[in-house]
């Protein structure tokens, strides 16, 4: 006798608007995590989003040089250009599609500056920066670095060809993200061309995340739709289903294991206890951390 198996759909728990600040050498970013709502999502920790934005000539901004420790950061550009230099003598320029990671680990000092030619002549700015916690006892790796080309970053087609999701981190619709860390991130940037929907399995991630970059989608069969600059925390479920009823979208699922350390915090520096966050910013101020 064949037993029919009912599916569960993974719906919406909880959703959180994203709120506006500074960052850098003065742009705007919408900042998804942490919030009131929520420290972290797996072992995401941070959740910057900026842009779409469009600069006249002369006006782009970036993160001018600056540090970091106890954590690793992944950056995802959408459109326009930018580039990468740090203490450990890494010089990369970064295009649409492609992602930077960088373990911060003990400390690094990074810079973080619009491309030259976009600076010169202005154009569109879009992209998101997440920051991964470090486990307890690794907060002092040494740094690491890491430039990922689109082409290296595998796709999925919906069935009705209306998106295509790039897999970065995790694994997502049967593919796996080249992005390997602690706490076994999830990361997936979806891109909707226009109305359309997709169903895949669920993500195995212990803690699962979806932030509306722009446009407008519907988790589930609730109803419940999520707006641009908004995240939701996903409830446990066999299959995710997205609906975008009109227009473009860009969507980023995230999520993973949290870590069962505590997460003390300030500024660049994240780390588990009061004392090592005293002594980053003792080995910053020393010079420890390098030069660019």
């Amino acid at each position: 006798m064949m037993t029919n198996i009912v599916q569960k759909i993974t719906s919406i728990a909880q959703v959180t608007d994203a709120f506006k600040t500074i960052e850098g050498d003065g742009f705007d970013v919408l900042r998804a995590i942490p919030s009131h709502t929520s420290e972290s999502v797996g072992p995401v920790i941070f959740l910057d989003h900026f842009g779409p934005i469009e600069f006249k000539a002369g006006e782009a901004k970036g993160a001018s040089a600056h540090p970091h420790a106890g954590i690793e950061t992944l950056t995802l550009l959408l459109e326009g250009s930018s580039v990468h230099k740090d203490s450990m003598g890494n010089t990369s320029s970064m295009r649409p599609g492609e992602v930077q990671w960088m373990r911060a680990g003990a400390g690094i000092i990074h810079d973080e500056s619009p491309d030259p030619e976009l600076l010169k002549t202005g154009g569109r700015n879009h992209g998101v920066q997440l920051w991964f916690n470090m486990p307890k006892g690794k907060k002092h790796d040494a740094p690491e670095y890491q430039h990922y080309r689109a082409d290296v970053i595998p796709v999925f087609v919906s069935e009705d060809g209306k998106s295509k999701t790039r897999v970065i981190a995790g694994q997502v619709a049967g593919l796996t993200g080249p992005v390997r860390s602690n706490g076994h991130p999830v990361v997936a940037h979806t891109s909707f061309l226009g109305e359309g929907q997709f169903t895949i399995p669920t993500p195995q991630a212990t803690e699962l995340g979806l932030y509306v970059m722009t446009g407008r989608v519907q988790i589930g069969d609730s109803g419940q739709h999520l707006e641009a600059g908004q995240i939701a925390t996903l409830t446990a479920g066999d299959v995710l289903h997205i609906i975008n009823p009109e227009g473009a979208a860009e969507l980023l699922l995230i999520g993973g294991d949290p870590l069962d350390a505590p997460i003390v915090r300030y500024g660049p520096f994240v780390m588990n206890t009061r004392s090592e966050l005293e002594q980053a910013f003792r080995d910053y101020h020393a010079g420890r951390m390098g030069v660019i």
